[in-house]
């Protein structure tokens, strides 16, 4: 039996032979574990909820088939027997298979063992641990963290209430203070203790409580305690009682009524002191709201760099972390905490002077930072805004609750905090509160900010609560696993909020956005293009200055019509008016990158690093345009950098081991990156690495069974995936191997669903059909069938393949040549390959070296000297 310890940093102890390395080895393998294991309710689990889980930034395939290798890694560490099925749709561990410290504290306390519960709490569950790109399973971590801690506190108390009653005195106080740290800062549990220890006898210790609490509050907050709070420590000053209290009796020992009052409805329940005037704070909290879901999801990586950037802050302009808020309502309105962060991010990131990191980074940077706050963590931060927030749903609104606190991020010192909730009722309050909020951090920052182009808005986007709660719902789907499922809801909910509110301008941008996706990401209805060009076009109409609007704009462009002029006209006005969005910044560098202006890339690309330093896909691109510009050696440290941070990052793994084989031709160390990403990465599985790896070797065997899916009609297309399908990749491996028939039948089954798809679906994007087209020309000249083969290599090279796309465009120029071997054309091979080695391109002298394909042409003098002169 595996014996789990998760309360706490997480511990493994296995038993006949158990491989826990396995086990830890992957962070989702852990996290999967444990909450198979502790979740409740203690039953099977749907895997469409694991996956959603663990792995929303996979497709839906793709998932199930991480999901089904990480469940595999589990049940070789556990043996037979310990994962338990039910049907396709339902898995779980085996109760005999798996020992927890978390399921034994919970029955300790429901059996009132409560000394026995509290020695198994070590600490919050699964302290310092994080899984990333798993946003579903940090908000249940961050739920059941602060579930346990609060069944911790309450078992301390009653503790502490029967030591209290025996007459223990130093036993009593002992468990008090401890179960009311485990919740503090908060007012009810300081109320609490400090009744309890005068009833105790000792006023000393309440009055020191109280004082010890004032002076952290006013350090850390530059706020006091509330009148009831202060009303009660002056009570206990003035009690002329004497200040013992063993002999007492022990109904007099108990914690008074109110106090038991508030223990028992939990301190989320008690209303905490709103500080300074209520208008006031009314003010504040409803500008902390007014920035929730504008923040797009760009993903970057650490760069540590602190220079002047192409956006034009000074080079000491402060950076400012904004922390995700912890939820601390119920988990089921995570979302709207989520969406509390995203709106502060927002607005302070339109302002100039001030370098704001949110999004991924601020998701590592809390991660973190579970020790010392002062340390910088990789992101270079001055200052960090951090907090919780809950989100209470009622019949005419709703209730909110917000605690922040912006501190030094070198030293740890607080600068500022409130502690403000309020009854919203209506978008205006809510909104407004958001604003209040980013204009107070900046004030406490005494920054000196230019004026900025456009002046951040303290307008309501919509008058409708309802269709706000809407759109925050809709993003929320489009956060989790790309599956056609969430998508369709995604657009569900939105379609909605615009119904409710028509002139909602940031839901029709998303809606937009979410359009546009739906056929990008998970290959929906083509129709989807025309939907979110008439969203885009009405949001652009009730906002023209909307950013989001311009953004999803331009990615419309970029996706549905490849149309790049006008997509960077929107993508430079949506950067224009939001200075400090990563994600514009990024797509701007898509743009340079399609139309291979390489410099610009990566200048955009290294922009967007600063902005968001701990996400990777902008730190991937940049080295993707490295690598492309054949610059090997940055890509490869950039590459480096993003797995030494993002251990699972398949993109990195991929582009890296053949970036081995681009620049030395070696073999030996891509294979160690392609092993590396079968032990770490859940999406090793879609590689098709291993087939090329095999193939340079000239192991044609082995790179046959490199092709087996593993998993039924798993197909894949990462990148360096040139040869268009695994029928053609077969049928150039027989062919080599000397097996002519079995060739010529994989040649014409490749032909067959090539010609299938560009007659059924006749694709638009010239993409997708000059890809097709190079496929079928290796096909018909496999097949020897020229004159069919020279007419889709003429169609590919008519259309100027490196202008229609700078990366792909050089794949299709592959096909061309190869295409021309098999004709046994060999000059106009060797023109396209030359050709190829003066551009960008995933090709170099080492890899057509290595590559058999080209065997035909090594007698040649000019294909001599070409891969020769280019080492």
């Amino acid at each position: 039996m595996l014996e789990l310890r998760l309360l706490g940093p997480a511990q493994f102890a296995g038993s006949n032979g158990q491989d826990v390395d396995a086990l830890t080895r992957q962070p989702k393998r852990t996290a999967l574990l444990a909450y198979l294991t502790i979740a409740r309710p203690r039953a099977l689990h749907r895997r469409d909820k694991l996956l959603a889980l663990f792995w929303p930034e996979l497709d839906e395939p793709h998932a199930r088939n991480a999901l089904s290798q990480a469940l595999y890694v589990l049940r070789s560490a556990l043996g037979d027997g310990a994962i338990v099925t039910r049907g396709d749709d339902e898995v779980g561990i085996a109760s005999d298979a798996v020992r927890s410290d978390v399921s034994e504290f919970e029955a300790a306390l429901d059996a009132g063992r409560q000394q026995d519960a509290l020695q198994l709490y070590r600490g919050d569950l699964l302290d310092g641990f994080f899984v990333s790109s798993a946003p579903e399973f940090e908000r249940w971590l961050e739920a059941e963290r602060a579930r346990l801690r609060q069944r911790a506190s309450e078992g301390g108390w009653t503790l502490a209430r029967s030591k209290a009653k025996s007459g223990d005195v130093l036993e009593a106080e002992r468990h008090a203070r401890w179960a009311a740290s485990l919740l503090l800062p908060d007012e009810t549990q300081l109320r609490q203790l400090m009744t309890f220890l005068h009833d105790l006898g000792d006023r000393s210790a309440a009055v020191r409580a109280y004082d010890d609490f004032a002076r952290k509050f006013a350090d850390e907050y530059d706020l006091q305690p509330s009148t009831e709070t202060q009303a009660l420590a002056t009570k206990i000053r003035q009690d002329a009682r004497p200040n013992v209290g063993i002999g007492r009796p022990a109904e007099a020992q108990q914690p008074s009524a109110d106090a038991s009052r508030e223990a028992a409805i939990g301190p989320e329940s008690v209303k905490p002191p709103i500080l300074g005037t209520r208008r006031r704070w009314s003010r504040t909290l409803i500008a902390v709201v007014m920035l929730v879901g504008i923040t797009g999801f760009a993903i970057a990586f650490d760069h540590n760099a602190r220079g002047a950037n192409q956006l034009g802050d000074p080079p000491d302009a402060p950076r400012l972390v904004v922390l995700p808020l912890t939820n601390l309502g119920p988990p089921e309105n995570a979302y709207f905490a989520a969406g509390v962060s995203d709106e502060i991010t927002t607005r302070l990131a339109m302002l100039r002077g001030l370098n704001v990191v949110g999004g991924a980074a601020a998701q590592r940077y809390k991660a973190a930072a579970t020790g010392e706050k002062s340390r910088p963590y990789g992101v270079g931060a001055d200052y960090f805004l951090e907090g919780t927030a809950s989100w209470l749903p009622a019949p005419e609104g709703g209730h909110i609750r917000v605690r922040l606190q912006l501190a030094n991020a070198r030293d740890g010192t607080a600068l500022w905090g409130a502690i403000v909730e309020e009854d919203i009722g209506e978008t205006t309050k809510l909104f407004a509160l958001y604003s209040s909020i980013a204009q107070r951090v900046v004030d406490q920052l005494d920054l000196v900010l230019e004026t900025p182009r456009h002046s951040v808005s303290t307008t309501s986007p919509t008058t409708s609560l309802e269709a706000y709660n809407d759109y925050l719902r809709g993003r929320d789907y489009m956060r989790r696993t790309s599956t056609a499922v969430n998508w369709s809801a995604a657009l569900q909910m939105l379609e909605r909020a615009v119904q409710r509110d028509t002139s909602f301008a940031l839901a029709f941008a998303l809606l937009a956005s979410a359009h546009t996706e739906a056929v990008w990401q998970v290959g929906m209805n083509l129709a989807h293009y025309d939907s979110a060009k008439a969203a885009g076009e009405r949001a652009l109409r009730l906002d023209p200055n909307l950013p989001e609007a311009h953004t999803y704009m331009g990615a419309y462009y970029y996706s549905c019509c490849e149309d790049y002029e006008r997509a960077m006209w929107h993508l430079t006005r949506s950067q224009a008016i939001r200075p400090g969005d990563a994600q514009a910044v990024m797509r701007i560098g898509n743009v340079h990158k399609r139309q291979g202006r390489w410099a610009e890339s990566i200048r955009d690309y290294e922009a967007a690093a600063k902005l968001d330093p701990l996400a990777r896909w902008p730190q991937n691109n940049l080295a993707h345009a490295q690598m492309w510009s054949r610059r090997y050696d940055d890509a490869e440290r950039t590459f480096r950098r993003v797995l030494a941070y993002e251990p699972q990052d398949i993109f990195a793994y991929a582009h890296l081991a053949w970036l081995l084989v681009l620049r030395d031709g070696d073999i030996k160390s891509a294979r160690a990156i392609v092993r590396d990403a079968a032990r770490s990465s859940d999406g090793y599985a879609e590689m098709r690495l291993p087939y090329y790896l095999e193939l340079l070797d000239r192991k044609y065997d082995a790179a046959l069974a490199a092709l087996t899916p593993p998993e039924p009609g798993l197909t894949a297309s990462l990148l360096n995936e040139w040869l268009v399908s695994d029928e053609i990749r077969r049928a150039l491996v027989l062919r080599l191997r000397g097996d002519s028939t079995a060739a010529h039948a994989q040649f014409d089954s490749a032909r067959a669903e090539l010609e299938s798809v560009l007659r059924d679906q006749s694709p638009e994007s010239r993409r997708v059909q000059l890809w097709l087209r190079g496929g079928l020309a290796i096909a018909y000249a496999g097949l020897g069938r020229r004159a069919d083969a020279m007419k889709q290599v003429d169609f590919v090279l008519a259309s100027d393949p490196l202008k229609v796309d700078a990366i792909e465009g050089p794949k299709y120029l592959q096909h061309v040549a190869l295409a021309y071997l098999l004709l046994e054309d060999r000059a106009r091979a060797i023109d396209v390959l030359e050709r190829l080695l003066s551009v960008g391109a995933p090709v170099s002298s080492q890899s057509l070296r290595l590559e058999p394909f080209w065997d035909a042409l090594r007698s040649e003098p000019r294909f001599v000297r070409m891969v020769g002169a280019n080492r």
